[in-house]
Formats: structure tokens, sequence, C-alpha cells
């Protein structure tokens, strides 16, 4: 029944936006001049046609008015052919009694059955980035926690919470019963948020969150900057288990490139104590819900080896943490962003916002079907077309924005709503219906202010409790357990037998304290906060070892939890084949496992053979030859110690051979021989910049060590007797690891401080 209403959607879909373009088409195609006369937003009476007789049809005598409904339908077109003779008040006369009219029937929808609704007042975020709306956008106070019953234009209005007003409400959570509100609350500007619920009657109102152990110390230290405020607690959600899930900046990361905060998951009891972070993402993670199967759905921001933004995409979780897993979106480039993801009701579709990478999150509705390929943009589909999927940077043109919707099925929702161009209007925003062919109507709006995150009140079936592994384990395990079943799934091009180790590394990022450090240092370059590469990644790189892989292409192993790991297939020499450009988290005790590498995910495994790494116990992580543990990739150690007993006697001095200078001499954040290998692209790696960079999938060999000049060069003669095995495999291991220049985010690294105790250290 869920396939057949699926495609029965997706057909309808494609008949509301068919009528929309062919509408502009056949303009275009006359050659008529737009007439300015007509007043903007007025209702698409094709589309709101196709949407009455589809739920006339879905709900049959629920919908008693649905026929009353088209009638209305004929008289408007009746005044579409007067004003298309007449004049401005002609036009302004079909604008107001189509809005009207609209109002009327999207109102009478069977599903709007619910006489309470809850939302939140605030002024508009002007905030700068998708991940920073709780941050830079949060400088107006005012506004509260509100219901509104009836649910309409006349409807009466009630602050829930009338003893917190002057403050600033973020995103709310209603419990399941429908009987407590758990939200976020900042007191003034210079407050944090903080976590708060109170029961649905305005009683009992009760701080959740309070200052951290060590958090007094933080604001004294970073005072003045984007951390000197403490910690912001925020977009709390109740979970099945009765905990609570919410962003926090209490793991005190950075992002990379900008001085804002970056937001990590964290749970905690009903009561508020229990505190505890659920992930070591590098960067920000904001927007946690629960999905009706009881997985945590949310936005993930990373950036392994690609570009700086266009890579907020969806991921899920279980409620403590494990199984982090890829949703939508890791690999397409439009929308930069996909945010504030629900589930929709009796469905496996999933509704979101797609959101540029910078300005606020804001843009236009989407629904995603991710049994379709996640790694293209054929699983989504725009339900509000005139707002186009957004890139890094807002599109100017757009005259309209979305946020927060609702679905109350997979063709109704609540949305706020700003219906002009200026995405940040302090009092845009209005409560609205929204349904699939893109119709929409206004519920509700304030003049003074903006209102966001509609929701009914009224109880909803709490989803299905996953199984947590605390439950499980009576005794914590300090590892987790990867299986790989065939390595060559998915890596086309590759031949077999020629995979022989899997490394396992990981992507680190910057803490506040090395942001503000090298801030005040002047250790940053270009858009990284503190230098880690020159044109390269942004994430400091950790090796912690191999695993074998066998002859049919298994590998079972195991690894440090709590890491964001990620994983390349190496051949016989220690070279890369294949790269996974993204990181997972697993939790201690943790077993997970993947058909190959790169593989789609529809893949089902072979289970007519028994893998051969399953005929052993999963073996620890070994070294690879040269190394006597895990260790940070770090250039001056690593490579330009090889060169200085190697290279320099041909590669240095005024006329080094072949106009190559490999001498360590120091630069301003770098060395010579480093810039040059970068700046002559002797090396092949990814240029970690702007936008689209390097986002999508790529094939095997697509650059890395086997792409690389230098690699070519030195293993020939002469440069090949001079280096020793293990000398070879530190070199093309620091290009595979994507030729970071530092392996710490410690000390000085700006030439102007040479000399000082603290310049430059190693790992």
């Amino acid at each position: 029944m869920q396939m057949e209403s699926r495609w029965h959607l997706r057909g309808v879909l494609a008949v509301g936006c068919l009528v929309v373009w062919t509408a502009c088409a056949s303009t275009a195609r006359a050659g008529a001049k737009p007439d300015r006369s007509r007043p903007p937003g007025l209702v698409n009476v094709e589309t709101l046609r196709v949407a009455i007789t589809d739920t006339i049809k879905t709900f049959g005598p629920r919908y008693r008015n649905g026929p009353q409904h088209l009638k209305q339908l004929s008289r408007l077109e009746t005044m579409r052919k007067t004003a298309e003779d007449g004049g401005p008040e002609e036009w302004q006369a079909l604008h107001d009694a189509s809005t009207a009219a609209c109002r009327r029937i999207m109102s009478d929808h069977p599903l709007l059955d619910f006489d309470k609704l809850i939302f939140v007042k605030r002024l508009t975020y002007g905030s700068s980035h998708i991940y920073s709306d709780f941050a830079d956008g949060s400088r107006k106070m005012g506004g509260n926690l509100c219901t509104l019953s009836p649910v309409g234009p006349g409807g009466k209005v009630t602050n829930l919470v009338p003893e917190l007003d002057g403050g600033l409400f973020g995103r709310f959570d209603l419990s399941f019963d429908a009987k407590k509100v758990v939200f976020a609350y900042k007191k003034s500007v210079k407050d944090p948020y903080r976590i708060y619920e109170i029961d649905v009657t305005g009683e009992n109102l009760r701080q959740l969150t309070f200052e951290g152990s060590d958090e007094a110390g933080t604001i004294k230290r970073y005072a003045g900057s984007c951390h000197g405020l403490g910690y912001d607690d925020v977009e709390p959600c109740y979970l099945p288990n009765g905990k609570i899930i919410f962003s926090s900046t209490r793991s005190q990361r950075s992002v990379f490139c900008f001085p804002i905060s970056a937001t990590s998951l964290y749970v905690m009891d009903s009561d508020g104590k229990n505190i505890r972070n659920l992930s070591r993402n590098p960067l920000t993670e904001l927007n946690p819900c629960v999905m009706s199967d009881g997985r945590i759905i949310y936005m993930r921001w990373e950036y392994v080896d690609k570009g700086f933004g266009n890579v907020q995409s969806l991921w899920s979780m279980h409620p403590d943490g494990s199984h982090s897993t890829h949703v939508y979106k890791n690999d397409t480039v439009l929308p930069a962003g996909l945010v504030d993801a629900r589930s929709i009701p009796n469905s496996q579709l999933l509704v979101a916002v797609g959101a540029p990478h910078c300005t606020m999150s804001v843009g236009p509705v989407v629904l995603i079907d991710n049994r379709a390929d996640r790694r293209t943009g054929s699983g989504m589909t725009n339900i509000t077309p005139e707002v186009g999927y957004p890139s890094m940077f807002s599109s100017k043109r757009t005259k309209s924005f979305f946020k927060e919707p609702f679905p109350l099925s997979e063709k109704l929702f609540l949305v706020a709503h700003n219906p002009s161009a200026d995405i940040s209007a302090p009092k845009a925003y209005g409560i609205y219906m929204l349904d699939a062919w893109g119709n929409r109507a206004e519920l509700y709006r304030d003049p003074d202010i903006s209102c966001f995150q509609p929701i009914p009140l009224r109880p909803r079936r709490k989803p299905t409790q996953v199984a947590s592994l605390e439950a499980m384990d009576a005794k914590r395990e300090t590892t987790a357990t990867l299986f790989m079943q065939d390595v060559y799934e998915g890596m086309k091009g590759v031949e077999r037998g020629r995979v022989k180790y899997v490394r396992v590394m990981e992507a680190i990022g910057i803490s506040w304290d090395a942001g503000y450090r090298s801030g005040k240092q002047q250790d940053g370059a270009g858009l990284q906060a503190s230098a880690v590469g020159h044109k390269s990644d942004v994430h400091l790189k950790k090796i912690y070892g191999l695993a074998t892989v066998h002859d049919d292409g298994s590998a079972l192993f195991t690894v440090a939890p709590n890491k964001n790991l990620f994983f390349q297939a190496l051949d016989a020499d220690y070279m890369e084949l294949q790269r996974m450009r993204t990181f997972v988290n697993l939790m201690p005790g943790e077993k997970r496992s993947c058909i190959g590498c790169h593989e789609l995910r529809k893949k089902a495994p072979n289970l007519s053979v028994r893998p051969r790494a399953m005929n052993r116990p999963a073996e620890e992580l070994y070294p690879q030859p040269g190394d006597s543990g895990p260790r940070m990739v770090h250039y001056a150690r690593d490579i330009q110690t090889i060169f200085d007993r190697r290279c320099i006697g041909c590669h240095s001095g005024e006329k080094p051979k072949g106009n190559l200078d490999l001498s360590g001499e120091l630069t301003k954040l770098w060395s010579r021989s480093y810039e040059n290998l970068v700046d002559k692209r002797l090396i092949s790696h990814l240029n970690g910049g702007y936008g689209a960079a390097n986002v999508r999938n790529t094939p095997p060999l697509a650059f890395g060590s086997h792409r690389s000049k230098l690699v070519r060069q030195i293993r020939k003669a002469p440069c090949k007797t001079d280096l020793t095995r293990e000398e070879f495999i530190r070199i093309v291991t620091w290009i595979d690891a994507n030729a970071p220049y530092y392996g710490t985010h410690s000390g000085k690294k700006n030439l102007k401080w040479k000399g000082d105790p603290d310049f430059r250290p190693l790992p």
C-alpha cells in the first residue's frame, strides 16, 4: 500500500508542476510581455483543482465540501477572464477572492482535525550561516512559546511561558502524550541558551540544563570571542525511552573556517542529569528528531577531503549514539544543505528544507525518498519549485522562504513561511498550510513578530524504542568491531587480488582553544582558522594502523570507539586505491558491517559463501612498515626528514635539479619543499576550497599517490635506490592523507614566532 501511495503521489506532483510550467512556457512562446498590473502571489487554480480532486478521492465522505470547492474554482476562472480584460482593480479583486477561497479550501482539509496549535514567536534570526542560527542569528530578544486555538486567523493566542517574556525562545518539542514541552531559551543577548520544560497547561516550569563544571573558566578565558558566552544547549527532542536528546556546544569544538562554535549531539535523563556526548563530529550537528522507526535523524556537516559548504547532509543514529548512518545528500551539491527533517506519518518519505550554506537555514520544502539513489538528486521532490534549490550562497532571485515543515501526511504540511524576498525580515514569517502541489494558505500571522515551528497540540504515537548497547552489554567493551564482506563491491575497475590492506585513519577537528589561540597568533590560512595544509584538507589526520584484506575481499577488525574514522583500500605497496571521504563514529561494543567499498546501499549481502575473514577472530590493527603504533601525519617529521637525508643534495641551492627545491627552509606557515610540491602539482590531492569542490562521488584511483608525479619519479632510478621501503611508504601515506602539513594545532605556526620555545612543535 505504501508503495502504491508513493507512486501515485509522484504522478500527481508531476501533474501539478507540469501545469505551472506549461502556463509559463506558453506565455514565453507567445512572446507576451508580463502584465505588471497583475498582483504577485496569485493562487494557482489549476494546482488547487488537482489537490481538491485528490483529497476527494482519498477521504471520500470525510471531505464532504469537496464538490462545492470545485465549483468555487469555476467562479474564480470566470473572474480571471474578467481580470484579463480589465485593469489593476480586477486583478486585485481576483487576488483577494482566490486567496480567501484557497484559505477556506485548505482549512477544510480532513487532516486539520485538531483545535490547538503550538508554535514559537520570535524576531527572525539574522544568521550568517546554516549552522549559526542559534549563535550570531539570535541577537533580537522577544517572543514566547505560544498556543493558538481555534486553529485559524481568528484563533486566540496564549503565551505559554509569560514569566520568561523578554528573552528568546529557540526550537522546542512536544511530548508524545502532549502534556509537556521541552524548549531552548536564553534570557538575554549575553546569556547562553539553556533547556527548560513546562506543562502544556503553563504550569511547573523547570530548568533542565545549567552551567557546566568548567563553564565559568571558559567564559573568562574566551571573553569577547564567539565562545565567551558559555555553552549553548539548543534543539531538545523527546526520546521514546524517556530521555532527551539535544544539540550543544559543550564539546568545545569550533568551526574550521568561521568564528562560531560547532554543536554536537548530547543526551540526558528526563530531569537533565547524566548529560553524555553522543558524537565526536569535528563539525556541526543540528535538528535532532525522532523518526517513526525510533532512529534519530539530524543534519550533519562534514568535509573530509571535500570543499567548504554544500555538505550539510541528513544522517541518522540510534538514541544511544550507535549506528550512525548516512540518510541522504552526501554526494550532491544542490541544495547545499538539508535541515528540519521529519518522518511523514504512515509513509517512508521524509520532509525537509533545502538551505544554503550561507545565511539563515531556510529554503524550499523537499520530499525525500531515500530508497532512491542517495548519491544523486533523484530521491528529492521540491514541492515549492518557485523556490529553487539554494547553492552555497542564497540566491538573490528567491522570492520566498520556508522553515520547519510539520507533516500531517505526504500531501499536507504546516510550515513557517516568508512570502517576501527578504530572508531575514524580522516580522515576515507566519504559519501556513502547504500541500504537495505547492498550494499554500496563511493560518496565522502576527504583524509585529515572526512565527515558527507549528505543531498540532495533540498526542502522537510514540515511535519504536530501539534497543541500546548500554542495555545489552553488562560489561562495556573498549573497542568496536567492523566487518567488510568484499572490498571489491563498488570499487569499479580495481581487479581482484589488488587490495591487500585497509588503512584506518581519523579526521580530527579544531577545539575552541586551538581556534582562539590561532586567531590571536595569526596562524590561520585562508579558510583554515588554524593552518593544517596548503590547498588541501582542514582536518588533522591520524593513522591507527592496518587490517588485512583476505583473498576474497573480506576483512574483520577492531577499532577505537568514539573516533571520526575513515578507511583507505591499499595495494601491496601501501598506496591508496580508494578512499572513504566521510567518517563513521562507533560506540564501545558496537559491531558494524558493510558489503564493500563505495557500494550502493541497496546491495544485498552474499551469504552463499562464508567470508574468509569470519574464520578467525577480529584482528587488532597493526602498524604499517616504519610505524610503531598510531601516529599523527606531520610533514616536518614524516617527509622533510626524508628529503634532508635523501634529496636535498640534488634538490636545493641556487640551481636545484629539475627546478625543484626540496629544502626545509621555512616560509610564513609552511616550508619551501612543501609549497613547491603543492604549487607545482607534483602531488595529486584534493583542494578543500569553496562550494562544490570534491563533493561528488569519485571512482578509484582518481587522485592520491598513484596519480602523483612525485611518486612516479621516486619509483625510478636514481631516486628509487636512495629510498628505503619504509621511507617510500611514509611519502605515499602522507599524500594519501591529502597532504597535510601539520599534525597538531598546538604551539605557534606563523614564521614571526620563530625562536619562541613553542614554535611549530611536533605532535
